[in-house]
């Protein structure tokens, strides 16, 4: 059934909530908008209990302690609505200062899209968050990042061909949020 005009917008202030908790790196905010049975993916790893969200959204530097990345924001580029889901497409910005996953500190500032999923429980709070970070930029120089063919691409070239893109709506790809989305993994427990 699809979801109501109400339904929409009060999903879609959840999430601008936990954005902005994110981005004033409110823990406590943050841990607010998850339902208490809540899990959260990154990149498919599972951070299934309370305790493994709050560290994961540390870790990466959403708190008032360090992180792997300071200065840390999300950028919220696109929102997508399903009947069970909200996707996001966006971008995380900050500065690569501490150790993430393997990759050493750079000290330098990246960008790295992101497309997050979110359900939602019958309280109001977000039951999931699956997170699919690409972190191709991790490995690239400031000015360049690596291509899967082995080139390279300015970014202000995959800037301006992936806003062009994004702004005229005209490629749609399988791995577009719209096409990931008909593949949602919320489970009616979860929702």
């Amino acid at each position: 059934m699809p979801i109501s005009d109400q339904e929409r917008e009060r999903r879609q202030l959840l999430v601008r909530a936990h954005y902005a908790a994110e981005n004033d790196h409110d823990l406590e905010r943050i841990m607010a908008t998850f339902s208490s049975n809540a899990e959260m993916q990154y990149n498919h790893q599972s951070f299934p209990s309370d305790d493994t969200i709050r560290w994961a959204h540390g870790y990466i530097g959403m708190s008032a302690a360090a992180g792997a990345f300071s200065d840390l924001r999300a950028v919220i580029d696109h929102e997508h609505f399903t009947d069970e889901e909200t996707v996001i497409e966006g971008r995380l910005f900050g500065k690569h200062s501490n150790e993430f996953l393997g990759y050493p500190p750079t000290a330098r500032d990246v960008e790295l899209p992101f497309v997050a999923f979110y359900c939602f429980d019958d309280d109001g709070k977000l039951s999931s968050e699956r997170v699919v970070m690409n972190l191709g930029p991790l490995h690239g120089s400031p000015s360049t990042d690596p291509l899967p063919s082995g080139g390279s691409q300015s970014r202000r070239h995959q800037r301006a061909t992936s806003s062009s893109t994004a702004s005229n709506g005209s490629a749609r790809t399988a791995s577009s949020p719209a096409c990931i989305a008909a593949t949602s993994q919320c489970s009616p427990s979860r929702r």
